[in-house]
């Protein structure tokens, strides 16, 4: 079963999110910040971020263009957020987020694109030496 990484400061939306995917049968991590999340991925192998846009420490599109950098496969990318503009929204586009959710959000609707995200998951190659 998928490896999904949920990165959002809101424990509860957390608690939610990994409740939903769970019951999925999808196998959760949590990470409540920019850092954890980035160290959380370079410690396991993940199919694909749940995001949110505003953490504590960063931006989830930090944590985008960090990944970027760093990693050679990047897991597919759901971004959530209820400062979702369309400068952030074409930003994490090209920064390789599948779709963008504003909060609040129907939780089917995303549990719906995950599934899609990974289906049609093509990896992105950012380091090719």
């Amino acid at each position: 079963m998928p490896n999904i990484l949920i990165a959002d400061d809101n424990e509860d939306m957390c608690q939610i999110i990994s409740d939903v995917f769970r019951e999925e049968g999808y196998m959760v991590a949590v990470a409540y910040d920019g850092a954890s999340a980035l160290n959380e991925l370079k410690r396991e192998i993940y199919d694909l971020m749940i995001l949110d846009y505003k953490l504590y420490d960063m931006s989830g599109l930090e944590v985008m263009d960090a990944l970027r950098q760093t990693t050679p496969l990047l897991p597919a990318a759901i971004m959530i957020s209820a400062y979702g503009s369309e400068t952030v929204k074409s930003k994490a586009r090209e920064l390789g987020v599948y779709e963008f959710f504003d909060k609040p959000f129907d939780v089917n609707m995303l549990l719906k694109a995950v599934k899609k995200a990974l289906n049609t998951k093509e990896y992105k190659i950012v380091n090719s030496e």
